[in-house]
């Protein structure tokens, strides 16, 4: 089996170094500060979200970081005039009393377990807290996005590494989430960005490389699960998985060797999956008394996302539950991928300045079809490989955004002012990686 290689230059690793430190410094700025101004809802974009974390801060320094078994939520305000969001902010920088806590309880919350723990540790709290926890999130959602670019500028060179890293930079929806304490964005793309990296560097080095495909995969993926729940849960498990497209197709694998491989990797990710539910499950059993009443409330809380009967639920969401999903395709469709008419004044600019998914979506197409028949790419037969496996990956990909839009239509319909971001996982970023093409590249 023909196996494509990568011509290494040793010259270039201190080169290589400067510019995944660089990437890691503009990333985590852009992330925590909106550096390039890329989206006009930064500041205040899903504080309800992140509040239920603050929420948990304010619980956890009065009754302790394992009270209410350690589950997500509010601080309730006395009065029902104040603003329940915004009351969590306020009540954990100027410790504030409350009598009533509403849990949330569809995530076991790791995350902010870690976040009470360190402040319990180290004595921080408030504002000064928060901050510190918005620059470390930046910072690891920052590292995972430079490991994916580093992958991408070794497999196909500078230009499609940088160009990348510019759509990141201009995305409003990665910006607006890269500092979110509720979503920690980074944690979505860790179990695609470990297999990139697996089999890339170690696969063909393993003694038993199912049994570490699977393990990877399952501890990958439990991270995720940890650290912001089942949060897009089918878009992060149709990412895990295409990798093993990409290196099917570049290395010439037979089908029974890809299937076997790409079936082990689901599994792994499954398995923990299945774990985190299980975990899930016994942590809910010790507010609502039993580990029956805990699967009970997982299959509610899914239902009322999906497609469950309307009647059995709350207005809100029954009328979710009936959209058309005709409808919700069209509206994230057309939902804008980028968007920075806020820099101009001109109607003229600002109508230029914005770009839909749709539109994504068809320059990709015409993208893939030239790479398939272009007459000047098939005199370089190595590259060409790369460039077809990377344009199957990426429409394999619009199964990941595609799975939560008509899996979890009812989620969908209602959060459309947050879920585009699903686009980027990895639809977005492989679509850009594709877009930019430099014959020679190195390979041979």
């Amino acid at each position: 089996m023909t196996k494509l290689k990568l011509q290494q230059n040793p010259n270039m690793n201190c080169r290589n170094q400067i510019f995944l430190f660089c990437v890691v410094l503009v990333l985590t700025l852009n992330f925590k500060l909106n550096f390039f101004n890329s989206t006009s809802f930064f500041d205040h974009f899903q504080y309800d979200g992140e509040s239920l974390v603050v929420g948990r801060l304010v619980l956890s320094e009065r009754d302790g970081i394992f009270s209410h078994a350690g589950f997500l939520g509010r601080a309730l305000p006395s009065s029902e005039t104040v603003n329940p969001y915004w009351y969590q902010y306020e009540a954990y920088q100027n410790a504030h009393n409350f009598k009533d806590y509403e849990a949330y309880y569809t995530q076991s919350a790791f995350h902010a377990f870690v976040y009470g723990l360190f402040c319990l540790v180290t004595g921080l709290s408030g504002d000064v807290a928060l901050d510190y926890f918005k620059w470390w999130v930046s910072f690891f959602t920052a590292a995972i996005f430079t490991l994916f670019l580093a992958w991408v500028q070794r497999r196909f060179g500078w230009a499609a590494a940088l160009f990348t890293l510019v759509t990141i930079c201009f995305s409003q929806w990665v910006t607006a989430f890269g500092r979110n304490l509720f979503w920690v964005l980074g944690a979505f793309y860790v179990p695609f960005v470990a297999a990139l990296w697996h089999l890339e560097k170690y696969d063909a080095r393993v003694k038993r490389p199912l049994r570490v495909t699977f393990w990877l995969m399952f501890s990958a993926m439990l991270l995720k699960c940890l650290l912001n729940g089942f949060e897009f849960i089918t878009t992060t498990l149709v990412m895990a998985v295409t990798p093993w497209v990409f290196y099917a197709v570049a290395e010439r694998w037979s089908w029974r060797k890809f299937v076997q491989r790409a079936a082990v990797a689901s599994a792994g990710a499954l398995t923990a999956t299945i774990a985190a539910l299980a975990l899930l499950a016994v942590q809910l059993s010790a507010v609502m008394g039993s580990l029956g009443a805990g699967f009970q409330y997982i299959l509610f809380s899914f239902g009322k996302r999906a497609h469950g009967s309307s009647e059995n639920f709350d207005p809100i969401f029954q009328q979710s539950l009936d959209s058309s999903l005709w409808d919700v395709l069209s509206t994230y469709w057309n939902s804008y991928a980028f968007y920075i008419a806020h820099w101009f004044d001109s109607p003229l600019w600002q109508m230029m300045t914005r770009f839909s998914f749709g539109f994504f979506v068809i320059v990709f197409a015409v993208v893939s079809y030239v790479v398939f028949s272009s007459k000047r790419i098939r005199q370089f037969p190595a590259f060409r490989r790369q460039q077809v496996a990377l344009t199957v990956m990426l429409w394999v990909s619009l199964l990941a955004p595609l799975s939560w839009f008509v899996i979890f239509k009812g989620h969908s319909y209602l959060h459309a002012h947050m879920n585009p971001i699903v686009w980027h996982m990895p639809f977005m970023l492989l679509g850009a990686a594709l877009a930019v093409r430099k014959e020679s590249n190195g390979l041979k």
